[in-house]
């Protein structure tokens, strides 16, 4: 069975450089609740907490919790998709590319698409 635990839940935070401050203004929870729980005093928080931490770090509410083995996540039908998922998540630089696509239109996605097939054709040439 999972079990919680808060030193993921500090990894996170710790990786997006936010404050106690700044997750409360986030999640609309108070500085004194965020610390009890990040602390250690509160050893279960609730599920509207966990989500709204999760919500505001930009990741699951899985990845709080310790797996004797990694949960098989519902989006991922084959491994190499899983991988892929995993690669964005652990490379900055990756993310970095990820994330502004989504802010682009059909368009710009195609021709970023565009110049990395000709990148692509140009190194294996």
């Amino acid at each position: 069975m999972p079990e919680f635990s808060i030193n993921k839940m500090k990894e996170m935070l710790k990786s997006k450089n936010y404050t106690y401050d700044e997750l409360a203004s986030m999640t609309n929870f108070s500085k004194s609740t965020i610390s009890k729980i990040l602390g250690g005093f509160n050893k279960n928080p609730t599920l509207k907490f966990l989500k709204a931490i999760a919500k505001a770090l930009d990741c699951s509410i899985d990845d709080f919790f310790e797996w004797e083995t990694e949960p098989k996540s519902p989006y991922y039908l084959d491994r190499k998709t899983a991988e892929l998922a995993q690669e964005l998540h652990d490379n900055p630089d990756y993310r970095i590319l990820f994330d502004a696509m989504r802010d682009m239109t059909p368009e710009q996605v195609r021709a970023i698409i565009t110049v990395a097939n000709s990148i692509k054709g140009t190194s294996n040439g």
